[in-house]
Order: structure tokens, then C-alpha cells, then sequence
């Protein structure tokens, strides 16, 4: 058997019909978010739930740095395989591997055969399992002399003397680099890569305009880890012919409900205590009101673009516009 690693630029076709167990195992680890071995199992899998869950696993997989490695047999024969791009899974082939960018080996469970794959960021590249026939070699008798090689000249000089390179990289010391090290372009295209999924922890500052009775700024602080929301928020507003500084504190839960290629779209609800002061701040008094807001927070920069309606439980309410930025902590 001689394994062959052959790049190419589309994957091998699909195996028959998957086993459910392991389409059920599939949508388990797409929900858990190991999105390498999702892809494995789901691979070939029909229904509903697993080519849902398949549609969104490879979309993920396609907005991130990992690469495809496929391990095919050049004939329709199954062959069962280990590689460390996948370590401690039983494989058979076709099989279609996510993984990072690097060198990994692909060893043959029925023989003593491996091989070596390199893949490169967000690429694809193919193993092929080629059997043929072990070449036989047959021994044959004979006989080696060595008393015909030819003998140097004595020399009675001193050896020359040895010039050694410079220790210095070649691109360091103008020598052509074109025949040693590559000099990287620093205005070279680079793949943007983005998360495929929400931080798990946000933290942020906003400013906006709020309109009650009438208009005027607003600037909030708002933290958001995993489903639970807080915020802290200042505003001038006003209610019945009165005008007051309104100061106040949000709890609440948000969820993303749409992830589309460029941003996170997510619904949050709350409840909200508030102190407002009247001018000339000689009189204050606390409320409390419920609130609702759609945020849309952008993937490749840390920019938010949010909505929010609150409602006082005494009758006030405020329509909020505004814009913030985030730093993100992703999982």
C-alpha cells in the first residue's frame, strides 16, 4: 500500500446514509459548540434538526481560521484510519477533518502505513489511500573489491582556510533574500477573521438621545455576561409638563435571536428602578418601569447600534436611540 497526498480543491463525495446515533451524537456536539466533531458526525446525515444543525455548523466553521482535511480511498473500499488533526476518533473513509492549519499524520488502523497532510489556514486538502501492488525485490549474490579505489596524494600544506557564513540572517546582511528567506509583504491581503459566535462577556459605554415630553442626550454603562443584562444610565426627561434628571439602574436578561454574517441581532427585557431629581435639585423621587431593547452588535468591530422602549409604572415613558462600543470576552 503507498499513500499518496494529493491537494486539491473540492472535498470527495458523501457515504451512504449516516447512522442516527451518530447524526443524534452530531447535533449534541453542535449544540455544545465543538464544532470540529459536529461536522464529522453530521456529515452525510438527513432530517430536519441535523441538516439545520449542519447548515449552521458549517457556516461557523466557513467564518473561522479552521481548514478541511479529507481522507478518501482511492478505490470503494472502506479503509479505517487515526490522525492526530482528530485525535483519539475512530475514522473511516471519506472522511472530512476541520482543524487548524499544520502537518499531521494519517496512520492506517489495518496496516503499519502513515502519512503526512499540511493544510494551511481556511483551505482545503485531500488525503488519498492509493493501493497497489508492493514492488518484490530479489536478492541476488555478489562480490564488492575495494583494491582497485583510487588513493588521494599526500598533501604537506596546511589545509585552507575555511571562510564560515554569517550568523546573521540573510536578510540582515544584503545578501538576495529571493534565494533564501521570503520578505513578508506588509500590504499583502490577510484573511479578516471573525467570531462565529456572541462573546460571553461584554462590557461597554453608550450615548444617544432619549425622547420623552422632549428631547435630549443620554449616556449609559452596560454590562452583558452570557443571558443576564445591567445597565446604568443618565438622561434629562420629561412627563406631564415636568422636567427632571433622571438617573437609573436596568436588570434584566438579552438573548440573540438572529446571527447573520456581519453582526448579532439581540431582544433584552428588564426591569428598571430610576431617582429623579427636579430642578433646582431641591426635591427627588424614585420609580420604577420595565423596558425592552433590540441591539444589532457588529462582528468585525466592537461597535453596537440599539433600540429601546421604557415604561414607567406611573405612567412615563421614553423612546431611546443610541450608539456604543463594546470590549468583548469570547469563551
Amino acid at each position: 500500500m503507498i499513500l499518496t497526498v494529493v491537494a486539491m480543491l473540492t472535498a470527495p463525495a458523501l457515504a451512504g446514509p449516516a447512522d442516527p446515533a451518530r447524526c443524534a451524537k452530531g447535533i449534541e456536539l453542535a449544540h455544545g459548540k465543538e464544532l470540529a466533531r459536529a461536522a464529522l458526525y453530521l456529515e452525510g446525515c438527513s432530517g430536519d434538526e441535523a441538516e439545520r444543525a449542519n447548515a449552521e455548523v458549517t457556516k461557523q466553521l466557513r467564518a473561522s481560521e479552521l481548514s478541511a482535511l479529507s481522507v478518501v480511498s482511492e478505490t470503494s473500499a472502506i479503509v479505517t484510519f487515526e490522525t492526530d488533526a482528530m485525535p483519539g476518533e475512530a475514522l473511516a473513509t471519506p472522511a472530512t477533518i476541520w482543524t487548524k492549519a499544520g502537518t499531521y499524520t494519517v496512520h492506517v488502523t489495518s496496516g503499519t502505513f502513515d502519512t503526512r497532510a499540511t493544510v494551511s489556514a481556511r483551505s482545503r486538502a485531500t488525503v488519498v489511500l492509493r493501493m497497489v501492488a508492493p514492488k518484490v525485490v530479489t536478492p541476488h549474490a555478489g562480490a564488492v573489491s575495494f583494491l582497485d579505489e583510487p588513493t588521494d596524494p599526500q598533501i604537506a600544506a596546511p589545509p585552507p582556510a575555511q571562510k564560515h557564513p554569517s550568523l546573521l540572517p540573510c536578510k540582515y546582511d544584503g545578501c538576495d533574500t529571493h534565494a533564501g528567506e521570503e520578505l513578508v509583504d506588509p500590504l499583502a491581503a490577510r484573511a479578516e477573521r471573525l467570531p462565529p459566535y456572541p462573546p460571553e462577556l461584554r462590557v461597554g459605554v453608550r450615548v444617544g438621545v432619549v425622547g420623552s415630553d422632549h428631547m435630549s442626550p443620554s449616556f449609559a454603562i452596560a454590562a452583558h455576561w452570557k443571558l443576564l443584562a445591567l445597565r446604568a444610565d443618565g438622561s434629562g426627561r420629561g412627563y406631564d409638563n415636568e422636567r427632571y434628571d433622571d438617573l437609573g439602574l436596568t436588570a434584566g436578561i438579552a438573548h440573540v435571536i438572529a446571527s447573520p454574517q456581519a453582526a448579532w441581532l439581540s431582544l433584552g427585557v428588564g426591569l428598571r428602578g430610576d431617582l429623579r431629581t427636579h430642578a433646582p435639585m431641591t426635591t427627588s423621587r424614585a420609580g420604577i418601569g420595565a423596558n425592552a431593547e433590540l441591539e444589532l452588535a457588529l462582528r468585525s468591530l466592537p461597535i453596537t447600534l440599539a433600540a429601546r422602549y421604557e415604561q414607567g409604572f406611573a405612567g412615563e415613558h421614553a423612546v431611546i436611540v443610541e450608539l456604543g462600543g463594546d470590549w468583548r470576552v469570547f469563551n
